[in-house]
């Protein structure tokens, strides 16, 4: 599993699953969390990290219509599953 704390300034991300650690027992999840995660999965395209925070934490900002209107997300990738880091296309790994 990825280390979110790997990430850096730039790297694509891209949401495959909902993230194994909010089933985990104690673990409480905001229902409107878990519907924003829903609409990432079914997103065709991937997310680029935009800043890290003083913790370490990447960050993402997402554009997503709702009810018309085109909305901003602000969201910190803190879970290790769920997601996986996306290669450029046209570049050579890292």
């Amino acid at each position: 599993m990825p280390d979110p704390k790997t990430l850096r300034v730039g790297d694509i991300v891209r949401f495959v699953a909902i993230p194994t650690e909010w089933s985990q027992p104690g673990y409480t999840v905001h229902c409107e969390s878990v519907a924003f995660m829903k609409k990432m999965i079914k997103r065709t395209w991937p997310s680029r990290v935009y800043e890290i925070d003083e913790y370490g934490q990447p960050w993402i900002t997402v554009r997503i219509r709702e009810r018309g209107k085109l909305c901003l997300h602000i969201w910190a990738i803190f879970e290790s599953t769920g997601w996986r880091c996306v290669q450029r296309r046209g570049r050579a790994a890292r």
